[in-house]
């Protein structure tokens, strides 16, 4: 008798994967390039092989081949190396916007880039170029592209938190100490979204003054139920706040994490805490 087959529910394969369930469903939808069964009421299952593709795939995105091209490699047609060269026409299509200042057009192509790809491979793959060229001093239309860059993608990123932040029971708090500055805000909604795609409903407190404590954010995570709490940057952070992050670590036992440089910055301090916990559970 044939072992039976394990299946996973989308949600178990966007866990396993770093795949999250919108680019799963548009993968198979406009591409075809994976066939879950389905259940009697219609929800997707997966087994471990269209686990496998998938994690194939996301090695394909991430080394730069574009999701049109996917399929002729998937089955066989093209090789691996005459699919390197990127597929240019989304890159094309948000410059011609931003250049044109077509707000449509642009909001348009961005929500189906990111549908279709990892919010990762999105962030190397289109974010990190257009930022390069819009921010470019010689731009003559840098302050309007920026401008207009900016605000597309913040109003995307909060729509898709905002949706997540209905149906998702785990709470996380994203704390910003950086000025509103161009190139910056931008980011921080992407790490917002980020922390949403991670399955949290999320409370983001951008623009936090540098010079002062923080009055009533224990309270709040306290209040709230707050499970986790990110800190997101690319400045060091003053001994103050440090000081309040920690305790909000140890006597609230809600894990305080850095992300972006001041992870880097803060090492010596992230080292820190882990052997207090460490040492904290050995007691």
């Amino acid at each position: 008798m044939a072992s039976e087959v394990k299946l996973f529910a989308i949600r178990e394969v966007s866990e396993m994967t770093g795949v999250n369930p919108v680019t799963l469903r548009a993968w198979q939808r406009r591409y075809g390039l994976i066939k879950p069964q389905r259940t009697d009421k219609g929800h997707r299952l997966y087994t471990q092989d269209d686990i496998e593709k998938i994690r194939l795939i996301l090695s394909w995105l991430e080394k730069g081949v574009a999701i049109s091209k996917v399929r002729p490699l998937l089955e066989g047609k093209v090789s691996d190396d005459a699919s390197q060269e990127n597929d240019s026409e989304g890159m094309t299509q948000i410059l011609s916007a931003l250049t044109d200042c077509r707000r449509g057009k642009l909001e348009q192509q961005l929500s189906q880039l990111m549908k279709e790809y990892p919010l990762p491979v999105f962030i190397e793959k289109v974010v990190a170029p257009v930022d390069l060229q819009v921010n470019d001093t010689a731009n003559p239309l840098r302050a309007i592209q920026q401008a207009l860059w900016q605000s597309t993608l913040i109003e995307l990123c909060a729509s898709l938190v905002a949706k997540t932040r209905k149906r998702s029971g785990r709470k996380a708090m994203l704390l910003s100490f950086e000025p509103a500055q161009d190139g910056i805000t931008h980011h921080i909604w992407l790490g917002a979204l980020s922390l949403s795609n991670e399955g949290y409903s999320v409370t983001l407190l951008d623009n936090l003054p540098f010079n002062s404590k923080l009055h009533g954010l224990e309270a709040a995570v306290s209040q709230q139920g707050i499970e986790s709490v990110v800190v997101i940057g690319e400045s060091k952070l003053p001994l103050a706040i440090l000081k309040q992050l920690a305790r909000l670590d140890s006597e609230l036992e809600c894990p305080v994490s850095l992300r972006g440089s001041i992870a880097a910055i803060h090492a010596d301090w992230i080292k820190q805490r882990k052997g207090a916990e460490s040492h904290g559970r050995n007691e």
